[in-house]
């Protein structure tokens, strides 16, 4: 970006255009990024395709025109030939009318109470049909038009239905195909002229050369040869008609000139002045698809009608570098005509012509076609027959060097174009291969690319995302929720770094205290999207070799971001689910637990003991670990209930499952088998500690019966059984028989201990 002074009175102009990547809409941008640099504005281009534009998902990039505005922008260029296509004319209306606030201007079409850059349609067409006509002698001359809602397209059928009515032709509406002025609508004309309605025609037109040439290529696939079989004719003069095979016969139309004088329009309208429109001249450029040869070829001959030659150097355009090789070779005839051109003078003027030719290239390549037809102007005027025979020699010498110098010219610049296309495809899979490698972080992803855009010539670039992808179907309304500036750099931007991150309206995308401050800048914004999903937007540097390049790279960082978000659902969907079955082992846990606990007490159940102590038993046996199996009922417990009630029965089962657990250790298997049953495993323990367990368990129960208060009192008997380890023959069930059994005489015994002394004191 050229250095330029403080922006903040810097305009900004949009330029809304329907897309990027044919040579007619590439002519305007360079028309609109030349005239910006000139008059020391900004420029923001907006290829937002057409408005409800109907193949695919294209309709995906019309997000970008709602977000111009007046807080923006300060004038706003429309190409509207490029935009009205899929519109009606109340539909179109209602679409600039919303920009009425921001001074407008048009391209193509002309718009009421708006400053219009017009082109003449008829007299560079006529001259194209009567050429067809007159010169050729076709009658079948079938037409590609543009949609009736294109008041150009409609111009120029009506140039087509007035020619064939001067010369007698009649006309056949089944040679007519309405199309769109893209690509698609190229070769769908063919299919429907050729395959549907079944009609021959020895000469095609189409409104435009993008139609032209598509209706080209899919004849020549279907076998006919241009122009033997059919002649072509088109519209525009795009580059690519220049380079195509054959080359096209179109009718020129000063598109860079028409974008260049939109942007001073712009600069007018800003500075105050009224709507005005302007027209431009259109010529017709004959060259091979209509069957004849291109100007610079048939313009070559030993002599020619000076006075056409001189008019053509008159007429022409002439800027400085083109001024200057003119006069170069006039100085050459002029020598020539003294005597004065030799091998030594000659080679002077070609150096001199190579150095003005090296010095420009790189900045006006399509200037190379110009200056040949200067080099046959030239030699046209050159008057050769009044040179002797050695002076002839000499120019005809100096005109070859001057062309081969031209050609080595273009293989060079043609090979520096080339090299880097190559190295513009090295840098897309870098950043391919970034984006994929760090797929798993959006945010990571694009910071990672960085230094691949960088080295791709963009000095500052945006990249804005939702949170969440956005739903948007055909024709329906935008929505836009706030959108968050994941990654930006830009040398010239101050504050940069503390704008990354902050979340804003998706109308302040284009805020200006994002951009360069100290420099002008050109600057293209477009929507990322994958499918009918919309995930932000990208705003960067127009800097770009090939703009080809844009649109891939647009394509790669979509795909990639659609990859990160699929990937970012996939982990939560699986966090969601990990934590889904966390929660459901918990529960079954909970479920276990519940299952094998005593409600009551907290203790095991006999599920949950039977569980445990196997278990226990399995890893004592391993280990070699003896241990004791106890037996505890709780004495007298029907009596309180019946007595004093449930609850206080209830009550006597706790105090007991206290006291176990008070008397035993946290590593023993406790639980409540029912009832009035208790049950405990332990380890590393002998017969000769079950006194000390019974004490415990004594001391807790007369301490509680003594401060309880309680009409009752609580009793506890208890026995136990050894476990051996090495006796394989003892399992858990055994034990509990053995346990129960010395319960059960221990208790008797108790009883009748009980019941003598009751009759003791009786006595």
């Amino acid at each position: 970006m050229k250095q330029q002074a403080n922006n903040s009175k810097r305009p900004t102009i949009g330029f809304f255009i329907s897309e990027l990547e044919n040579s007619y809409t590439q002519a305007l941008c360079r028309g609109i990024t030349d005239a910006a640099a000139a008059s020391n504005v900004n420029v923001i281009i907006f290829p937002g395709k057409s408005p409800k534009v109907s193949y695919d998902f294209q309709y995906q990039y019309n997000a970008i025109y709602e977000i111009a505005s007046k807080n923006n922008l300060d004038a706003l260029i429309l190409a509207t030939g490029t935009m009205i296509n899929f519109l009606n004319e109340e539909e179109f209306k209602a679409f600039y009318s919303r920009y009425n606030e921001i001074p407008l201007v048009s391209l193509s079409i002309m718009l009421e109470g708006i400053s219009s850059v017009l082109i003449d349609n008829s007299v560079g067409l006529k001259d194209a049909l009567e050429h067809l006509v007159t010169t050729h002698k076709f009658t079948n001359i079938a037409w590609i038009n543009g949609p009736q809602s294109n008041s150009e397209a409609q111009d120029r059928y009506n140039v087509y239905l007035d020619t064939l009515k001067e010369h007698n032709i009649p006309f056949d509406p089944e040679l007519v195909y309405e199309g769109d002025f893209t690509i698609y609508s190229g070769v769908k004309a063919i299919h429907e002229l050729l395959d549907k309605r079944g009609v021959k025609f020895k000469a095609l037109g189409a409104a435009n050369d993008e139609m032209a040439l598509a209706a080209m290529e899919e004849l020549q696939k279907r076998g006919f040869k241009v122009p033997e079989d059919v002649a072509i004719i088109g519209f525009d003069n795009v580059e690519r008609s220049h380079y195509c095979s054959p080359s096209l016969t179109t009718v020129a139309q000063p598109i860079y000139e028409q974008a260049y004088k939109a942007v001073e329009l712009a600069c007018e309208l800003i500075n105050g002045a009224e709507p005005h429109n302007v027209s431009l001249p259109t010529s017709l450029v004959v060259r091979e698809s209509c069957g004849c040869f291109s100007k610079s070829v048939s313009a070559i001959r030993a002599s020619g009608n000076t006075n056409t030659a001189a008019a053509a150097l008159d007429t022409a355009k002439i800027d400085s570098d083109t001024a200057a090789i003119r006069g170069l070779f006039k100085r050459a005839v002029r020598m020539a005509h003294t005597g004065t051109l030799n091998d030594d003078s000659g080679f002077m003027l070609i150096d001199e012509f190579a150095s003005i030719i090296n010095y420009i290239i790189d900045d006006k390549e399509e200037k190379l076609r110009d200056w040949q037809n200067i080099i046959t102007e030239s030699r046209i005027s050159a008057d050769l027959q009044k040179l002797d025979i050695d002076a002839c020699i000499e120019l005809e010498d100096f005109y070859h060097r001057a062309r081969m110098v031209l050609l080595e010219s273009f293989f060079k610049n043609d090979s520096k174009r080339w090299n880097a296309h190559h190295n513009n495809i090295r840098d897309l899979r870098g950043v391919l291969y970034q984006l994929i490698s760090d797929v798993h972080d959006r945010e990571e992803a694009l910071r990672s690319i960085i230094p691949n855009l960088k080295q791709m010539g963009l000095n500052c670039a945006y990249v804005f995302l939702y949170d969440r992808a956005v739903e948007h179907q055909i024709n329906s309304k935008w929505k836009f929720p706030d959108i968050t500036l994941v990654t930006a750099f830009g040398d010239h931007t101050p504050n940069l770094s503390d704008m990354v991150g902050q979340k804003i309206p998706v109308a302040s995308v284009l805020d200006r205290s994002l951009f360069p401050q100290d420099i002008r800048y050109t600057l293209v914004i477009s929507p990322l999207f994958y499918g009918s999903e919309q995930i932000g937007f990208i705003v960067c540097e127009y800097n770009f070799n090939d703009i080809f390049l844009f649109e891939s790279l647009i394509v790669e960082i979509s795909c990639a971001l659609k990859f990160a978000n699929l990937i970012k659902t996939r982990q939560g969907i699986e966090d969601r689910l990990r934590i889904a079955l966390e929660e459901l082992e918990n529960y079954n846990e909970h479920l276990s637990n519940i299952s094998q606990t005593d409600e009551l007490t907290k203790l095991l159940n006999r599920r949950g003991f039977m569980s445990q102590s196997r278990h226990a038993m399995t890893n004592a046996r391993r280990m070699k670990k003896d241990g004791l199996l106890f037996f505890a009922d709780l004495d007298g417990l029907k009596p309180i209930n019946d007595t004093y009630g449930h609850e206080e029965g209830d009550n006597a089962i706790i105090v007991m499952a206290q006291a176990l657990r008070k008397a035993f250790r946290d590593t023993d298997i406790l639980a409540r088998l029912g009832g009035d049953e208790f049950t405990v495993f332990t380890l590393n323990t002998t017969m000769e500690m079950f006194e000390t367990f019974e004490r415990r368990i004594d001391d807790y129960i007369n301490d509680y019966n003594r401060d309880s208060g309680k009409p009752y009192k609580v009793g506890v008997s208890i026995g136990a059984v050894c476990f051996d380890h090495s006796d394989v023959t003892d399992d858990l069930e055994a034990l509990m028989n053995k346990a129960d059994i010395i319960l059960y005489q221990k208790k008797k015994r108790k009883k009748a201990a009980i019941a003598a002394a009751a009759a003791q004191a009786k006595r």
